[in-house]
């Protein structure tokens, strides 16, 4: 009994366990990475980052890619900031309504004309940074209206509000993926798309509804991104991408699917975003931390990979 639970939970144990020797060596390195100031850096690092990596959770589980996140992030971003005179606090509405129907669209290309998802989410990036790059002008795009920042900054019980909107959203992702209609037949598509098909799931509908959501939850996390920093530009997420994956996998979510889910994407935020910030504090040059989460997303990817069941083009 010991062992078969053991065996099924070994992957966050590691991850766990990662965590630890995480903690461990920035705090023996800086004393200031667990003081006050230090903790406040690390959940202002993770939180959108968080409600970001629970939606393309959904897509890896389900077999597939996203590569158009960061983009949907920056342009919920930009639209907040460039738009805010004009439309009020109503442009965190028309962000998510923006977000979510370039979600919607990358579904509709990878379920009803069959283009494989890496390339479909690709191309649709490049769409977005081209508007975001017409509509700011290539210039910074900064808010200052203190009601806007305060959906992020405010604090409540000594921590800041998008603390607790990352923790809302990623408990909201667990119950749905775990115990929901939706959340089973996410898995059952990433386990096996042809068994899923012979039980009656509805693939192709159920596909856009997954990306959809993932352009929902990229855009709420660009909003409380802009709340948070008050700013951004054309090269917000640039490093991004590579992290946010490299998060989802060092959680223990397969990329060929049907294996981890959002429960387990906090421990790989925590681990990828802590090892970022813990960098930061010792001033290790981006150029060295671009090295080494390069070399991370390699190695979570070749060890988490199914390769009974891997795929050349997904």
């Amino acid at each position: 009994m010991r062992w078969t639970w053991l065996k099924k939970n070994i992957t966050a144990l590691y991850s766990l366990a990662t965590v630890l020797i995480i903690i461990f060596i920035f705090q023996a390195l800086n004393p200031s990475f667990l003081s006050y100031e230090g903790f406040r850096a690390l959940i202002y690092a993770m939180s959108y980052f968080l409600i970001a990596a629970c939606g393309l959770t959904f897509v890896i589980l389900m077999g597939s890619f996203d590569f158009s996140v960061v983009s949907l992030l920056k342009l919920a971003a930009m639209f907040c900031a460039v738009f805010f005179d004009k439309y009020g606090m109503m442009v965190i509405p028309i962000s998510l309504l923006l977000t979510t129907a370039f979600g919607c669209l990358n579904g509709l290309l990878v379920s009803l004309f069959s283009i494989p998802s890496f390339m479909a989410t690709l191309g649709v990036s490049i769409v977005l940074e081209g508007i975001v790059l017409y509509f700011s002008k290539g210039k910074l795009f900064l808010i200052y209206d203190e009601t806007f920042r305060a959906l992020a900054v405010k604090q409540i019980l000594g921590l800041p509000a998008v603390f607790f909107w990352a923790l809302m959203v990623w408990a909201i992702c667990v119950f749905v993926a775990l115990y929901t209609p939706f959340g089973r037949k996410t898995y059952a598509i990433g386990e096996n798309i042809v068994a899923a098909r012979l039980s009656g799931i509805d693939v192709e509908k159920h596909r856009i509804l997954v990306f959809t959501l993932s352009g929902f939850l990229s855009g709420l996390a660009g909003v409380l991104y802009m709340a948070q920093y008050g700013g951004g530009s054309v090269q917000l997420g640039a490093d991004m991408s590579v992290p946010l994956f490299a998060s989802i996998v060092a959680g223990g979510t397969a990329l060929t699917g049907g294996i981890g889910g959002p429960h387990l994407t906090l421990i790989g935020v925590i681990i990828i975003t802590w090892t970022q910030t813990g960098l930061l504090m010792l001033a290790v040059g981006r150029d060295v931390q671009m090295i080494i989460f390069g070399i991370i997303a390699i190695a979570l990817a070749a060890a988490t990979v199914d390769r009974k069941r891997v795929r050349i083009v997904k």
